[in-house]
């Protein structure tokens, strides 16, 4: 050691000899720690027999049981009454029998100048008196100033102050009562007794246009009663509403809310879906799966709740290949909507035939003529050609079969079958009904012009999540050697032939269509003058998937292309 010291020590980095002597001058308390304060015993009693051991755990004081009674009597509200009513009870006892003990019976003269008590003395009871002093002393603390007796007095003022809180208590007990009630009708919670109702299951941006089509839609019968249940607060959708739906627009139509999810069948219940005459499932998220998910549950707490549906039922659907999973849930009751599908379909339409847009806009609204359907007994056995002349005030275009199919311009032959629905074109289910025949002068039926499909080229700006139904449906109306270009940035180029194979479309299936992709953000100018712009027949612009959780920059992203496109 002495060697490592003097070898250390000569090196300059340490001396270990005054090391030594430095560590042993300091008191041997400041390197052992500090001993804790014993903590105070923990009152058990560990028994050991034999192999097992037996732990006895402290002993419930009578205070700890008495507070935890009362904190079990007060969780419930029918408890805090039960317990208000027995301390009311205990007071009267109590304060009567110490007031009974001071009292004294007045005869006929009061002896006081007051009119006296006018019962005989061997009637009244003493206690008894007591008792309705003390109730009268705590309902009324000003009828104590009738009474002179220093005991009295002191009993008196006691059972007031005791009446003052108890009656305290009994209004703030009344007040939270009510309040919880008014908080329960402010916030939807409570249950509506409504019958022959259209329900609206989900608040999206399609419901303000639902609930505006329904109240023109019932106009003609002095209105009729909307309820709509959704998670959204009461406050924020009745605040909505009277600012794009004033009163003076609805109609006659009372529109009810109510907060809940359409998913529990508790809130089902209390919007009374069972009676309803319409239900109306709308998709309320921006994910597809988890909309379609959400509509196949809500199918099965309706038929959970009921077991059948005896409403017409029409639910929404994002995802066309979701349909199948929902009409088999739904059954026949249920008519299931492929909104996003059902557009595609009728912007591709639209964007064909210019002007057809605005044919559809008319048709589908409540306002002028829209489609009706309904049973006409005295037309059945007639021909088709037939019902034309029977129905002015309509225009009559297909038939809806008692099976469920439906025919649009049938032939003219075209038996009309016992239960049968024709399908018409009228301003209002009851402005028309059938007529006797009236004679129609049949003129030159004029000769057909052949039409001749021309090569289209298309430009679709975006990338839909269901591109591949309209490219399925556009290659079987267009000629062969039609192109379709798409743009977006949204999908890479050599990703797109395989994302359209994904999902059960092979580009070399298309017989009339040709693919040519490009890449670019739509809404950037410098991309769009890169296309031949002037060249394109017609143009798509769809809401581009990489925004379709935003609905606002979705539809930014859209005004955008279609003001650089005009422009360009």
């Amino acid at each position: 050691m002495a060697e490592t010291s003097s070898q250390l020590s000569s090196s300059g980095t340490l001396d270990l000899t005054d090391s030594q002597r430095y560590l042993a001058s300091i008191p041997v308390e400041e390197f052992v720690a500090p001993r804790r304060r014993p903590e105070a015993p923990i009152h058990q009693h560990i028994s050991v027999s034999g192999s097992a051991m037996q732990v006895d755990t402290p002993r419930t004081s009578r205070r700890d049981k008495w507070a935890y009674f009362l904190d079990r009597i007060l969780a419930k509200r029918s408890g805090i009454f039960l317990l208000m009513f027995a301390w009311g009870v205990l007071q009267v006892t109590v304060f009567g029998m110490l007031y009974s003990s001071f009292w004294l019976f007045e005869g006929p003269g009061g002896g006081s100048g007051q009119c006296g008590d006018p019962r005989e003395r061997g009637s009244v009871n003493r206690y008894l008196e007591g008792f309705w002093e003390a109730w009268t002393f705590m309902a009324d603390p000003g009828t104590h100033a009738k009474v002179y007796l220093s005991g009295q007095r002191l009993i008196a003022a006691s059972t007031a102050i005791a009446g003052i809180l108890f009656w305290s208590t009994i209004m703030a007990l009344t007040v939270d009562v009510i309040r919880e009630k008014m908080d329960k009708i402010r916030q939807g919670r409570s249950k509506i007794i409504e019958s022959s109702h259209t329900l609206v299951l989900g608040w999206t941006e399609k419901t303000m246009h639902i609930i505006e089509e329904l109240c023109n839609a019932n106009a003609s019968e002095g209105g009729g009663i909307i309820v709509v249940l959704s998670p959204e607060a009461k406050d924020d959708m009745e605040s909505e509403l009277s600012l794009q739906l004033p009163v003076r627009n609805r109609h006659g139509t009372r529109v009810i809310f109510r907060s809940g999810s359409p998913l529990v069948m508790g809130d089902l219940s209390k919007v009374s879906a069972n009676s309803a005459k319409a239900i109306i499932i709308l998709s309320s998220s921006a994910d597809a799966d988890r909309a379609d998910a959400d509509t196949l549950r809500t199918l099965l707490a309706l038929r959970s709740l009921y077991d059948e549906l005896r409403c017409h039922v029409v639910a929404e659907v994002r995802d066309i290949d979701n349909e199948p999973l929902v009409k088999l849930v739904g059954g026949t009751s249920v008519e299931v909507i492929v909104s996003h599908d059902m557009i595609g379909r009728l912007m591709l339409m639209a964007v064909r035939q210019p002007g057809l847009a605005k044919v559809y806009e008319a048709l589908l609204g409540f306002e002028g003529s829209e489609f009706y359907m309904s049973p006409w007994p005295e037309l059945a056995g007639l021909r088709f050609e037939d019902v034309i002349e029977r129905l002015p005030e309509a225009v009559a275009i297909g038939i809806a079969a008692k099976g469920g199919a439906i025919h649009l311009a049938p032939p003219p032959e075209t038996l009309i079958m016992e239960g049968d629905q024709i399908i018409v074109l009228a301003e209002d289910n009851d402005s028309y009904k059938p007529e006797p025949p009236a004679e129609v002068f049949i003129g030159d039926v004029l000769e057909q012009q052949p039409n001749k499909k021309q090569v289209e080229k298309l430009l679709f700006c975006g990338w839909r999540r269901d591109i591949r139904d309209i490219l399925q449906q556009l290659d079987r109306i267009v000629k062969p050697g039609t192109e379709v270009h798409t743009m977006t940035h949204s999908v890479p180029l050599h990703h797109r032939n395989a994302r359209l194979l994904e999902d059960g479309l092979a580009v070399n299936d298309l017989r009339n269509v040709t693919l040519v992709h490009h890449m670019g953000n739509t809404s950037v100018r410098r991309k769009l003058e890169l296309l031949p712009i002037e060249t394109y027949t017609s143009c798509m612009i769809f809401s581009d998937q990489e925004f379709e959780m935003d609905t606002m920059h979705s539809d930014s992203h859209s005004l955008a292309t279609l003001l650089l496109i005009r422009d360009i």
